[in-house]
């Protein structure tokens, strides 16, 4: 029996990407499963949602793309970030598209394919704006007319990341449209630049291609750079609900502290429960003294938070019992803990799971 757990949703995810796909139409969806699908876990994810006719998948590393390969998902996938030499045999085996930003990089793909008498596929990673991977925009025509001249190397797209500055969205677009422009050989080919919050702020950012990613978990993040009415359009459902189990229940007494380190001592005797659940299993350490987790449907702050336990006062609350069910994130009757709430704590959204270890178990409710 797990101490702590994700439960998947099946029919929210499918409802969020039915919506999306109604909202971003005629452009196409390629989900976002990086990172262990921010957390959720990316073959459950990914197998769910090609099972519902999705076709595309992107993800950040070749192992990542290995791993859903090896579970089924036959789907394309992209591999948005670096990959390197020794990483190319498994790209032409598995049959995945790697993103390309140097001309180095194509020469290892070209060479290897046509080793092969194969042809590698791949999708030219710009710059437009953001600083982080790409050819700079001004530079992506010269790059690749070159990148073209190679054998055995097809060019499926074009992507860009927005830097979620909407003074420069407009320009961003601007350039990823000019350099498709330049090459009349890739007219044919699609360019995509909105991720999920793109595609919750800026209809004109849609292209040919958006990438959602935690929206499809039911997650927007940037909420005050959102258009309002594109959110309530996607009418977004929660996904993933985390669950710990109580380990213990005790009363700690008037005077005593709860937790590691120097601490103002109780004001009346307190009764805690030990979840077993810390921040080695993903439970962020700065939730103690500002989050709260759900109990018998009520809401119970976080007092301290170990390596494998987190301490929460149950004032209030009857017959609290070892191995009751606590949400940290989720419903438990009418009360909610959103991913959102932790998000102000720890001052990250992506990390309100994406940092939960793998060896925790995900399951469809």
């Amino acid at each position: 029996m797990p101490t702590s757990w994700l439960e998947l949703d099946r029919v929210n995810l499918l409802h969020n990407v039915a919506r999306l796909r109604a909202l971003v139409q005629p452009a196409k969806i390629m989900a976002v499963v990086k990172a262990n699908a921010y957390g959720a876990g990316a073959v459950p994810i990914a197998t769910a949602l090609a099972a519902e006719g999705v076709d595309a998948f992107a993800v950040a590393s070749v192992p990542e793309a290995v791993e859903l390969r090896e579970a089924g998902v036959r789907a394309r996938l992209l591999v948005l970030t670096y990959f390197a030499p020794e990483d190319v045999e498994a790209i032409l085996t598995h049959d995945l598209r790697p993103a390309v930003f140097t001309l180095d990089a194509a020469r290892w793909l070209s060479e290897a394919a046509a080793a092969r008498q194969s042809t590698a596929r791949a999708w030219v990673k710009v710059d437009t704006g953001l600083g982080r991977l790409g050819v700079p925009a001004e530079a992506a025509g010269r790059v690749l007319r070159r990148v073209a001249q190679l054998p055995a190397l097809a060019v499926e797209g074009l992507f860009s990341t927005l830097a979620e500055n909407p003074e420069r969205s407009a320009e961003q677009m601007a350039r990823l449209r000019r350099v498709r422009a330049e090459l009349p050989a890739l007219a044919g080919v699609p360019i995509s630049i909105a991720s999920s919050q793109g595609i919750l702020s800026l209809r004109e950012s849609y292209l040919d291609v958006v990438r959602p990613g935690l929206t499809l978990l039911g997650v927007a993040s940037g909420a005050e750079r959102l258009d309002a009415a594109l959110a309530r359009e996607a009418d977004l459902r929660p996904v993933v609900t985390w669950k710990a189990r109580v380990a213990y229940v005790k009363v700690v007494p008037r005077g005593e502290q709860v937790g590691y380190g120097p601490r103002a001592p109780l004001e009346r005797a307190t009764p805690i429960a030990t979840l077993a659940v810390g921040w080695a299993d993903g439970y962020a350490q700065t939730l103690a003294g500002s989050g709260h987790v759900l109990l018998h449907g009520r809401r119970c702050p976080v007092l301290a938070i170990s390596a494998n336990s987190a301490m929460v006062d149950v004032a209030g609350l009857d017959g609290v019992d070892v191995g009751a069910e606590a949400v940290l994130v989720g419903r438990q009757g009418a009360e909610t803990i959103a991913a959102e709430e932790i998000a102000r704590s720890i001052g990250s959204l992506y990390r309100v799971l994406a940092t939960i270890p793998r060896a925790v178990p995900r399951a469809w409710s």
